[in-house]
């Protein structure tokens, strides 16, 4: 269950009641299988907690709103809880960092071409995830423009968003794909050898590391070293 865009913390409630609902089923099913002999003593009720993938300043619900919301029925079957909240912690602790290499336009619709693709980040193309997106210092001048955000990548499916409201980029510009934490990185792939770019970590001050490079051309080749005949 994805939990996207809600404006008001009683909707948020609402969502996590879910989560309550689904624990009364399941410690159901504990007395059930403790009644034949078996002994329980963990009830897991997963992930799910979203994000405000469309910056709009929801108000989503947290990992403790979860736990209290199902902590009666935990405690009343002594079992010890378990969640699984990564994408509410890291979704937007990251950010997918492109290059404008073109904006072209083939009479009714206007692109901007990006160096970053569905290959680095595949949720927009494959289940139609929204991502934040914004230029990283757009021309106070520039004329704003209805884009799709594509990339290199010889596919329909190559985008990135589709239909943004974005000041028209030159050249070489900086453009940023948000919240870029959770099912990013972790699913991406080297289709039609778009090799997966480094990563960087961000200090308070500023100050930048690299915290895993970039793959080369041999580092895809290396697969295909020394196979016998």
């Amino acid at each position: 269950m994805e939990v996207e865009n809600e404006g008001n913390s009683t909707h948020s409630r609402t969502q996590v009641d879910i989560f309550r609902d689904a624990a009364g089923l399941m410690v159901n099913y504990v007395d059930e299988i403790r009644a034949q002999g078996f002994e329980l003593e963990y009830l897991n009720i997963g992930g799910g907690l979203g994000i405000d993938y469309h910056h709009t300043d929801a108000v989503l619900p947290t990992p403790m709103d979860l736990i209290n919301t199902v902590r009666e029925l935990v405690l009343s079957r002594d079992l010890t809880l378990i969640i699984e909240p990564g994408r509410s912690l890291i979704a937007n602790t990251c950010c997918f960092v492109n290059r404008v290499t073109g904006v072209k336009s083939n009479g009714t619709k206007n692109f901007i071409v990006v160096d970053g693709s569905m290959a680095e980040l595949i949720r927009p193309s494959l289940y139609g995830a929204y991502q934040h997106i914004e230029l990283v210092s757009p021309s106070p001048d520039a004329e704003v423009a209805t884009f799709d955000i594509v990339g290199p990548v010889c596919e329909s499916a190559d985008f990135l968003g589709k239909d943004r409201e974005l000041p028209t980029p030159d050249k070489g510009a900086g453009l940023v794909v948000h919240d870029a934490g959770a099912y990013c990185m972790s699913m991406a792939s080297t289709y039609n050898l778009k090799l997966r770019p480094p990563e960087y970590w961000v200090e308070d001050d500023g100050s930048i590391a690299k915290i895993r490079r970039g793959e080369s051309f041999d580092d895809y080749m290396k697969f295909f070293d020394n196979l016998s005949a």
